[in-house]
């Protein structure tokens, strides 16, 4: 998967994906369990079924930014729609927005609900890692920051690098070791883009009086 600049472009290219290429992928399986008629009938449900989901899942996001709206009774919904689809790549993004929803009403303990379900539910790598920076960042907003630091120690894809060393640094920072935070801020700047992370730079001189 190609570097994006932002954790919302990824979590785009993740929907472009899935909307592109699952029905392809699942019509791959299905070649090698049933003959030309079951997965004719098979490809027509699936599609039914990946319309339906992509439909509910669009009418829940413009439901979520529509002026005024209730967060909490959005909440309600979006949580209806995730156990509808259980386990379904439109149930995953779902909870990413339920869990951002909750953090903006200082649910934390909801939002930690949400992306912890997601990382032990989801197969998709990409998904996986946006879940687990958020529930990092939760974690932190909490002063968990032991915690934090043990979610970021998971393995994800090389687009997400530079965002995972950036944020340990914030943590790092956060609990005091300043060492530590210069030493993942510098890994972060190696694994960015030139030019492309000013806020990274601006970190990285405000702990020039660290010696790392």
């Amino acid at each position: 998967m190609e570097i994006y600049n932002t954790e919302e472009q990824q979590v785009e290219a993740i929907k472009r994906f899935f909307h592109e290429h699952g029905l392809s992928i699942a019509a791959g399986i299905v070649i090698g369990l049933g003959g030309l008629y079951g997965f004719r009938y098979y490809q027509a449900k699936q599609l039914e079924a990946q319309e339906t989901q992509s439909a509910a899942y669009a009418a829940l996001v413009e439901k979520s930014t529509a002026e005024g709206a209730d967060k909490k009774a959005w909440l309600v919904d979006a949580q209806k729609f995730i156990a509808d689809h259980k386990d379904s790549n439109y149930s995953h993004l779902t909870a990413l927005l339920a869990a951002k929803e909750a953090v903006v009403l200082k649910d934390y303990a909801a939002a930690e609900q949400q992306l912890s379900a997601v990382i032990s539910s989801s197969k998709v790598p990409e998904v996986l890692a946006v879940a687990q920076l958020r529930l990092a960042r939760v974690q932190a907003e909490q002063a968990k920051y032991k915690e934090a630091l043990a979610t970021l120690s998971a393995t994800m894809p090389a687009a997400f690098a530079a965002q995972q060393n950036e944020l340990k640094g914030d943590v790092l920072l956060k609990s005091g070791d300043e060492v530590a935070a210069l030493a993942a801020y510098k890994a972060a700047q190696a694994g960015s883009e030139a030019g492309k992370n000013p806020l990274l730079d601006v970190k990285l001189n405000e702990l020039a009086h660290v010696a790392g």
